[in-house]
């Protein structure tokens, strides 16, 4: 499956938050500001527009157990702009743009989805709506 791109998105492994995030998922949620967050339990997209809300959100993550350090290790956090792609190299993550209107027409989206996944299913976050959101307004 897919999950959306917009502003800039920390993208967070499905299977890192069970196996290394003590109190699981409902840890790792409480973890979490009020922003747009889209996940299909293999991946989790976070949409951040503030570049220090940006770092203190990996390093809070990071704190929970997960593996990421600024300097390169990308092991369990990545991070995706929704125009310019991954902003972090990792073989784990694949960014792509789809189009999300009747029969794969316009308007495209930015999505990420685990590079062993071939679905473009595409999950949102609740209340998402195209007309008025992020990518609406700067492009995928």
């Amino acid at each position: 499956m897919a999950v959306l791109v917009e502003a800039t998105a920390i993208l967070v492994r499905g299977s890192a938050i069970d196996e290394k995030v003590a109190g699981g998922w409902e840890a790792f949620k409480a973890a979490l500001p009020k922003c747009n967050v889209s996940s299909d339990d293999e991946l989790v997209s976070i949409s951040l527009i503030e570049p220090a809300e940006v770092r203190q959100l990996a390093e809070k993550l990071a704190s929970l157990g997960l593996g990421f350090a600024w300097g390169g290790h990308f092991e369990d956090i990545a991070f995706a702009d929704q125009k310019r792609g991954l902003i972090t190299q990792c073989d784990w993550l694949v960014f792509e743009t789809v189009n999300i209107g009747i029969g794969g027409t316009p308007p495209e989206v930015a999505i990420c989805r685990l590079a062993n996944s071939h679905s473009h299913e595409l999950r949102v976050p609740e209340g998402w709506r195209y007309q008025g959101s992020l990518t609406e307004q700067f492009g995928s």
